[in-house]
């Protein structure tokens, strides 16, 4: 009986001894891929090297993510994972004045103009918003909590707080040294596109830069990542506020063409981009992610206006909106999908100095569809609308609208008209042909030579009554 209690003792002792914690930094790193998506969500992809475990040993990883779901990890190479668990208990000033309820710590307060500081130990009694109430010298005092006369100094580092959040887990044990790989969801990694397209001069072609700014509010650093950029919208169980752009920015612009062929991944655009990057928490970077040299243009100029059945003797004076359009087609000068983002719209003027004339968003643009833009208003067109004419018919009334349009540009314009209708509409007469006729709308196309002005008379029949 005794022999066999020392061997149950022995062994239980050796075992003990022989369980430890085995602690991983980003040092042990072999590769690093993180996936950005746009809404304030990404996928790390971490690897590290570790060495034969006990089904006793607890692992201890570092550098993750602050905003890690623990929901979402999964660890691979390890052995069977028993537990896993996310240590979130960062030391700050909150956490801390937490930890040291019912605990001494030290008040300290600035002497003034005699200089020095008192300081007087005190018990923590309680906080609550802003107040904390103490214990000293038999009586209770209550503090504000942050005050420009008041600061406390706390003794030492609660256990229970770390610098950075850990990530600890249990395993079956594994033999044998190897790269175990850790995957994980966080929030704090957003990417958005910014377009920058230069229009020349005859504003017929286009270059397109598509221009990716990266965010890390992870708290840690993607060192030498795979980088990958997921276009499209997911579901998410739940949603926060857009990620802000911090001030430290960092530009990786290259004058070479780049364009950066995507990947479907079910009903997403997935963007590789082809180098290893270096991306510090709190930083913003911005990096070229695609481009067209010379894409097939138009330039042109809308105006829309609405017929009723009423007596208006209001007279509207206004200039037409400017807008760009293009095909996303190969044969057009692209032919590739786009991810929605803000574009700005460069002109060069006489001088041959590119001006910013208007910026707009480019939706999200699959290959073969049509992309319009407006930049603006237009300033050497102007429009003056009126009713000219109303007359009563027995089952409604014909209505006269007179445009005065002027083009005081030295070139050639077109001018896009479009009209909606209010109620069932024939057109009587009009200065110029249609160029389309569908449900409550009909529309024209008018050349306008430089210098000139025309007028534009629409007579057209509403039907009020069956």
């Amino acid at each position: 009986m005794n022999y066999l209690y020392l061997s149950l003792l022995t062994t239980l002792m050796t075992s003990s001894a022989q369980a430890q914690q085995i602690s991983l930094s980003s040092d042990d790193q072999t590769h690093l891929s993180v996936t950005f998506y746009a809404q304030d969500l990404g996928l790390i992809q971490d690897s590290r090297t570790l060495g034969p475990l006990s089904n006793e040993d607890q692992v201890i990883v570092k550098d993750v993510s602050q905003q890690m779901d623990p929901s979402s990890l999964q660890i691979q190479g390890a052995g069977k994972i028993t537990a896993q668990s996310l240590n979130k208990s960062v030391i700050n000033y909150q956490s801390l004045m937490h930890s040291y309820i019912g605990k001494e710590l030290i008040l300290v307060k600035d002497n003034g103009a005699n200089g020095g500081e008192i300081r007087q130990k005190v018990k923590l009694l309680n906080l609550s918003a802003n107040t904390v109430i103490v214990g000293i010298n038999n009586a209770i005092e209550s503090i504000p909590l942050h005050s420009d006369v008041w600061r406390f100094v706390f003794p030492k580092k609660p256990d229970n707080l770390l610098l950075q959040p850990s990530l600890t887990f249990n395993s079956e044990g594994k033999t044998g040294t190897n790269n175990i790989k850790l995957s994980y969801l966080s929030k704090g990694i957003a990417w958005q596109m910014d377009y920058v397209l230069e229009l020349n001069k005859n504003r017929d072609k286009l270059q397109l830069k598509g221009l990716a700014s990266l965010f890390n509010n992870t708290g840690i650093t993607f060192r030498d990542a795979s980088i990958k950029l997921l276009a499209g919208h997911i579901s998410q169980p739940q949603q926060r506020p857009p990620i802000e752009a911090d001030s430290n920015m960092k530009m990786m612009l290259s004058a070479n063409k780049l364009s950066v062929t995507p990947q479907s991944t079910g009903d997403l655009k997935l963007y590789k981009l082809p180098h290893k990057t270096t991306l510090h928490s709190g930083q913003q970077m911005q990096v070229p992610l695609l481009q067209g040299d010379s894409v097939n243009a138009l330039a042109s100029y809308r105006y829309q206006f609405h017929v009723t059945p009423y007596i208006d003797n209001s007279q509207i004076k206004t200039n037409p909106s400017s807008y760009l359009t293009f095909i996303n087609t190969s044969s057009s000068g692209l032919g590739m999908p786009l991810p929605a983002g803000q574009a700005r719209v460069f002109s060069p003027d006489q001088s041959g100095d590119l001006q910013f004339i208007g910026a707009s968003f480019l939706p999200q643009s699959a290959v073969n569809e049509k992309i319009e833009l407006t930049t603006g208003k237009a300033f050497d067109l102007s429009i003056s609308q009126r009713q000219s004419s109303h007359q009563k018919t027995f089952n409604g009334a014909v209505i006269g609208i007179a445009l005065n349009i002027n083009n005081s540009a030295a070139d050639d314009k077109t001018l896009d008209l479009s009209s909606s209708f209010s109620h069932d509409w024939e057109i009587i007469s009009s200065t110029y042909p249609t160029t389309d006729k569908s449900g409550a709308a009909a529309s024209w196309s008018i050349k306008l030579p430089g210098n000139s002005a025309t007028i534009f008379n629409l007579q057209v029949r509403l039907k009020t009554k069956n």
